[in-house]
């Protein structure tokens, strides 16, 4: 399975609360895309600390020179 790029799984969250706010789901399902979404978003936020841990190396890289 192809992982989904960190643009994809943010533009579903905002789909996701596009959805949610309209509120014509019933619980359940509003339940299943909240779900998704806390997923979505902790994915996203796994992606953004590497990418931050990454720029503070290479960062710090060039101060050593």
């Amino acid at each position: 399975m192809k992982k989904e790029s960190f643009e994809k799984k943010l533009n579903t969250i905002e789909e996701i609360v596009e959805i949610l706010d309209k509120g014509e789901l019933s619980l359940e399902q509003m339940l299943e895309k909240f779900e998704l979404g806390v997923k979505l978003a902790e994915e996203c936020r796994l992606f953004l600390d590497k990418a931050e841990q990454k720029v503070i190396e290479i960062a710090n890289s060039g101060k050593e020179q």
